[in-house]
């Protein structure tokens, strides 16, 4: 009966962190996707910094590593002042959370056009630890790739 009893609260347990994670995956995609996907598309600065942590790095393809939360802003700047429209999308493929900290992967997608006329669709993939600060997340890596840029290299 004891390990009766001990099987069935492992199974509760394995189940609650199951649902846990299941729920966090939409809050994640409501808090961090979603969101990010506003600010960039309304070019809302603020808004944008505001999912990053102070100390934040973000990694995107074959550039150098933007580290802290000034040198984030100015990556913002200039994209939102050099794109006349930008559509931007993500959607989370696994989100986990492990206390006050988290990661998280999915694919992004967006379709702008410049300032000077031309048209740009990129897509790819992303992934991201995240912090909690507050009742908020905050991402502390935000690692994007390009699908595109590497299916590229990868035919040379």
């Amino acid at each position: 009966m004891k390990n009766i009893m001990i099987l069935i609260c492992l199974t509760l347990l394995a189940n609650c962190s199951s649902n846990t994670n299941e729920n966090f995956k939409e809050i994640y995609q409501r808090e961090i996707c979603d969101k990010y996907s506003l600010y960039a598309n309304s070019k809302d600065l603020n808004g944008s910094l505001s999912l990053y942590a102070d100390d934040a790095i973000v990694n995107n393809s074959a550039v150098e590593p933007i580290v802290g939360i000034e040198k984030i802003k100015d990556n913002f700047i200039q994209w939102y002042e050099s794109a006349e429209t930008i559509n931007h999308s993500a959607t989370v493929i696994s989100a986990k959370v492990f206390g006050n900290e988290a990661f998280a992967y999915g694919s992004w997608k967006v379709d702008q056009i410049m300032k000077d006329g031309n048209k740009r669709e990129e897509r790819g993939n992303w992934s991201t630890h995240n912090i909690k600060v507050g009742n908020n997340w905050k991402m502390t890596i935000d690692h994007t790739n390009d699908a595109e840029f590497y299916s590229i290299r990868n035919k040379d």
